[in-house]
């Protein structure tokens, strides 16, 4: 009786110190994180690099496995996969998931922002705030950021000096807020060509012109049928690493704040990497017969003075914080 009395006290008095108890191992918890693209984009770079700081610092609790190359879910599906908890973390595409979180449109109103830091303030403060708020009432948590380079016109007919030349042009767009746009400054845009096809409709003569960035048009080699590209700063897409809500309140404070702390570092290289590669991709457009050239700047303001009007019926649609949302980014 006085040697089980004797361990049951030492037992009390290594959870009173230790915090340890004998014979529960708590164990390091695996992290799923699914994601897609090329390994050799600076996002996926950066990724990698993340991953590996947050196992490194958080060891002995928590262990991020990624499986790469779309293997558990693409860009398209992500969202909806971690709203349901089938994976614990990935990768979204901001485009794809404005169907369930529509107040995302508000980082990612067409023409508002005027560059890629623009773009990247409206993720920090305020702003992203009620970004984090519609999106945990869909059970998604977000943590960090990856930045795109900005989304320019690509022309089979010429440069684009002015309004004036995007009247009767035939442009290819798949965002229906684009294609507002467009169509209300007198050009013709079309949305009924899938994102697979736009090359072939362009080489066929079925369209005049399409959105893509620089980095983007030059891996899908959108200079060969659309030579004049004028950069106009349209929208800035992103991706944004994100975890299942229930799965990020299960997480100790200390690993949360690791994952942010090193997620905000990350998310800063990867815009001086977006804005390097914008550089190094339209010096090598130009050397393969790509025509680079920038709309004015009161041209661009024009369009922006159009897209004013989109912008405030998108927040009157969408309440309270989507009006604020815009009070805080558009300029």
């Amino acid at each position: 009786m006085k040697k089980r009395m004797m361990c049951l006290v030492l037992m009390v008095l290594c959870v009173l110190l230790t915090g340890f108890v004998p014979g529960v191992f708590a164990g390091e918890k695996e992290l799923k994180l699914a994601s897609w693209g090329s390994p050799k984009h600076y996002g996926s770079i950066e990724l990698t690099k993340w991953i590996a700081d947050v196992n490194a610092a958080a060891a002995g609790k928590v262990k991020i496995v990624d499986y790469p190359g779309g293997q558990l879910y693409g860009p398209s599906e992500m969202h909806m996969a971690l709203a349901k908890g089938a994976v614990d973390m990935g990768v979204t595409l901001q485009p794809a998931m404005m169907a369930m979180v529509p107040m995302l449109q508000g980082v990612y109103l067409p023409f508002a922002f005027d560059n890629l830091d623009h773009a990247a303030k409206a993720y920090t403060g305020e702003s992203l705030a009620i970004i984090e708020k519609a999106m945990e009432k869909k059970r998604i948590k977000y943590v960090w950021t990856i930045f795109g380079d900005g989304v320019h016109l690509y022309s089979a007919k010429k440069s684009i000096e002015s309004v004036d030349d995007l009247k009767g042009l035939r442009i290819l767009s798949s965002s229906p807020v684009i294609t507002r746009i467009f169509a209300d400054l007198g050009a013709a845009p079309d949305s009924s060509i899938p994102n697979t096809e736009l090359y072939m409709a362009l080489k066929r003569g079925v369209s005049d012109a399409m959105a893509n960035s620089i980095v983007g048009g030059f891996f899908a080699k959108s200079y060969e049928v659309a030579p004049y590209v004028t950069k106009m700063d349209m929208s800035f897409a992103t991706m944004m690493i994100c975890m299942n809500l229930n799965q990020w309140n299960k997480l100790p404070k200390d690993v949360q704040e690791v994952m942010r702390d090193l997620g905000e570092k990350a998310s800063a290289s990867t815009v001086a990497s977006g804005k390097a590669w914008e550089t190094k991709f339209t010096d090598e457009m130009v050397k393969v017969g790509g025509i680079v050239t920038r709309i004015p700047d009161e041209e661009r303001a024009k369009i922006k003075k159009v897209s004013q009007g989109l912008w405030d019926e998108w927040a009157k649609e969408n309440g309270p914080d989507a009006k604020r949302l815009l009070e805080l980014n558009a300029n």
